[in-house]
Formats: C-alpha cells, sequence, structure tokens
C-alpha cells in the first residue's frame, strides 16, 4: 500500500509534465526518482564544506542508470561537471540542496529528486605534531617533541586530504622564565637542535607558545596557529 501511495505521489508531482513524456520517459521518473544520489567523497561524514572544493561522486542502484547522461543543479553556490564526478563549491555555510536531472536522448531534462546537504565551515586550524594535536590549554610531553620530529597544520580528521593542505615554512616556540620571554625562530617544518635544546630546558608544568609564522597552502587560509599549552 505505502509502495503504492509513494508511486501515486510522484506521478501526481509530474502529472502536468507526464502528458508530454514518453512512456520510455515516465518510465524513468518512476523507477529512479529519489533512488540516484550524490555522496561528498572529501568528506568521511558526507557533509559539504564552505568555500572549497568539495567532490562528488553519484551512488547508482543498477548497471543501467550507471550509463545515463545526468545534470546537476545546487542554490547554495557551484557546481560542475569534471572527469566521473563533480566539484561543487557552496558560497554559504548551513545547507545546500542538490537537484538531480536525466538527459533524455531528446537533449531534454527529467527531474529526479534532491539530495540535501549539510554545509560546514572549515574547522580554525591548530598544529600537530606527528598524531598529537596540540590545542590551547593542552598538556604535552616533552618526550613527543623528540619522537615525532615535525609540526603540521591540522584542520580536522573528517576532510581526508586536509593535512596536505598546508606547509609549515616558519615557527617560533618559546617559554616565559622569570619575566622573560625566550624563545627560538625555527625555519622549516622539521624541529631544529635549537629548537629541542630549547625544549629541554623547559621545566614540568611550564607554559609553552608555539606560533607558526609561515604557511604555504594549496587553499586559501590566511589563519596562522597560536597555542598555548604546557609541559609535563
Amino acid at each position: 500500500m505505502k509502495q503504492f501511495l509513494f508511486i501515486f505521489y510522484i506521478l501526481f508531482c509530474y502529472s502536468a509534465v507526464s502528458q508530454k513524456l514518453s512512456e520510455t520517459d515516465s518510465l524513468l521518473i518512476r523507477k529512479y526518482y529519489n533512488r540516484i544520489l550524490p555522496k561528498a567523497i572529501n568528506s568521511k561524514s558526507d557533509v559539504l564544506y564552505f568555500g572549497i572544493d568539495n567532490a562528488l561522486i553519484l551512488q547508482f542502484p543498477d548497471d543501467v542508470s550507471k550509463g545515463l547522461k545526468y545534470f546537476l543543479k545546487t542554490h547554495n553556490g557551484t557546481i560542475f561537471e569534471i572527469g566521473n564526478g563533480y566539484l561543487t563549491i557552496p558560497r554559504n555555510a548551513g545547507r545546500a540542496f542538490i537537484s538531480m536531472y536525466v538527459i533524455t536522448k531528446d537533449a531534454d531534462t527529467l527531474y529526479l529528486g534532491k539530495k540535501e546537504f549539510k554545509v560546514l565551515q572549515v574547522p580554525i586550524p591548530v598544529v600537530r605534531i606527528g598524531d598529537i594535536i596540540i590545542k590551547d590549554q593542552s598538556v604535552i610531553d616533552k618526550a613527543i617533541f623528540f619522537n615525532r620530529d615535525s609540526l603540521k597544520v591540522y584542520f580536522t580528521d573528517d576532510i581526508k586530504n586536509s593535512v596536505n593542505w598546508c606547509k609549515v615554512e616558519y615557527f617560533n616556540i618559546g617559554y616565559s622564565y622569570g619575566g622573560v620571554y625566550i624563545s627560538v625562530d625555527n625555519k622549516g617544518a622539521i624541529f631544529s637542535k635549537a629548537s629541542l635544546d630549547l625544549i629541554t630546558k623547559m621545566r614540568f608544568n611550564q607554559d609553552a607558545v608555539i606560533k607558526v609564522m609561515t604557511i604555504s597552502c594549496s587553499q586559501i587560509y590566511k589563519y596562522l596557529p597560536l597555542v598555548r599549552f604546557k609541559i609535563k
């Protein structure tokens, strides 16, 4: 009964158009309505991110649907075909509806439904040493700096390739002692001998600061991470 009502609803929504559709096109709508949907492949949680390229692929219910030609449209930003998939760039955080159309042999477009995506802002980046994320007020074991040799810019685990977006070119590490700020400038992402010597001198529960001064990015980010943490 539910299946009958669903098919009736689809036919009702397209009743004005269906009179002009061929039997083949009408069957196409009934068969694939809201069954061919896009998936965000850059995100592990299938969400989109504001202001960056978001790769999409289509998920097909059968082999026949894989051979059809499609057109995608969104109300939030732009979307275009690239290779075997699509790219969309939302202009606002919030949500984005991506509508699906199939292109018929007569070059007409048939509406096949839509999918709603959450659109999130890319998290403000912090720094990471190896697999250890350093945020403000973190407590970090001194040994981490010696066991993992470089500093990275970290955004989120949800965006699979974000670990490669930015490379640290220059940073400063320091601490206060007796009212004097003692620091070392470090060129490159790898901890220099001078930086490691400074870390060696830090005491238990010492307040420390890492400030990233320069980064090179494939994405455009003006934010340079600065974190205050304690040494244990």
